[in-house]
């Protein structure tokens, strides 16, 4: 396995938010990472004032594995970010679940 893990993101333009978009391309990129690709964890990383983002991570099954303290310095400020996992085998166990 060359690449064992990956990381996912998104942005969206304000009129497309809360329609579920992001929801559903979080998912696909999970199933491809995880299913096609044979990952064993998927990363994603969102401002901590972004509370749309990570619950969106937690809906998704991942964990909060770190507070990164100004790591993005972005209009003048450095900004703090969360980072969440989710490992292939949690993935597999979701999947499991919902059938």
């Amino acid at each position: 396995m060359a690449q064992s893990k990956g990381e996912i993101g998104w942005s969206l333009h304000p009129s497309y938010q809360g329609h579920g978009y992001a929801t559903e391309v979080a998912q696909v990129l999970l199933t491809y990472g995880f299913a096609h690709h044979k990952l064993h964890r998927i990363t994603s990383i969102c401002d901590t004032r972004n509370t749309a983002s990570f619950r969106l991570m937690e809906r998704l099954g991942m964990r909060r594995e770190g507070h990164l303290r100004q790591s993005q310095f972005m209009k003048g400020l450095w900004q703090d970010e969360y980072i969440y996992a989710l490992l292939h085998d949690e993935w597999l166990a979701q999947q499991t679940c919902h059938r």
